[in-house]
């Protein structure tokens, strides 16, 4: 059994389970979701459409839940933070094959192979969960704007634009009108 993995990937979503997604704190929203709630969110989301579309759902839970894993250790940025780091997407893969070298071979190659999809968004299935990691952010955003944070149809109006799958960009334009 690969106990050194299963605790160090444990931390890892700990610390996720107590990070509250910063633009939502920048926005002013009261009691924001953390990054574990997002992430448990575009898993469920990105694998039910994996199997409408005739894709694998298990990768697209496996990319979907370990997306956002390197946050957990650099912390939950903004886009515009990210462009100030230097080097994010080594450090990035740095705390994913830190994770993945705890794991036997075949799992741990398996894991950092999903990440690196996740990364370069070129395989079908990365693309949707990338796709469906702004989605979930854009009806998050309606969430909080419904409750009364109208700042937070700013990030509704970024998800849309950041969406290229139409399919999905249609669906939440569709979730957002009388609101935005």
């Amino acid at each position: 059994m690969a106990s050194e993995a299963i605790l160090k990937l444990h931390r890892l979503v700990s610390g996720l389970k107590r990070l509250r997604r910063s633009g939502w704190v920048e926005r002013g929203v009261e009691d924001p979701e953390t990054v574990a709630e997002h992430s448990y969110a575009v898993a469920l989301l990105s694998m039910l459409l994996a199997e409408l579309r005739g894709l694998d759902p298990l990768e697209a839970a496996r990319i979907a839940l370990i997306h956002d894993l390197p946050e957990a250790v650099l912390g939950d940025l903004t886009p515009r933070e990210k462009r100030l780091v230097e080097g994010l997407g080594e450090r990035e893969l740095e705390v994913v094959e830190d994770l993945a070298k705890s794991m036997p071979e075949e799992i741990g190659s398996r894991y950092l192979e999903a990440w690196r999809s996740y990364s370069a968004g070129g395989d079908p299935v990365a693309r949707l969960v990338r796709a469906v990691d702004k989605l979930e952010m854009g009806l998050q955003a309606l969430e909080y704007a419904k409750a009364g944070c109208a700042e937070a149809l700013e990030i509704y109006r970024s998800a849309l634009e950041q969406i290229e799958d139409r399919e999905l960009r249609r669906l939440l334009e569709e979730a957002g009108r009388g609101l935005a």
